[in-house]
């Protein structure tokens, strides 16, 4: 098992993230870059395993505008933190 993440490189390392390249993991169009990246939950489970990561559809493009805008109402409005 493993957890993937579209995390900052330079910050994730420290919890023991590495680049998804490193478990035979690519995006559904067979890339990777250093974002992309993996933490084994289960030690040892990708060494004989690849895979493509295919996002949940949830996080398409193709989501309603207007739905997305009627969700964030239901929020506060802050500025941001100083």
């Amino acid at each position: 098992m493993i957890e993937v993440r579209l995390e900052r490189p330079e910050d994730y390392p420290r919890f023991g993230f590495v680049e998804a390249k490193e478990f035979g993991i690519t995006d559904r169009d067979g890339y990777n870059f250093p974002a992309f990246m993996g933490m084994e939950l289960k030690p040892g489970f990708f060494h004989q395993r690849k895979g493509k990561y295919y996002e949940s559809s949830v996080y398409e493009e193709s989501l309603h505008r207007e739905e997305v805008i009627a969700f964030d109402q239901h929020f506060s409005q802050r500025g941001a933190i100083k």
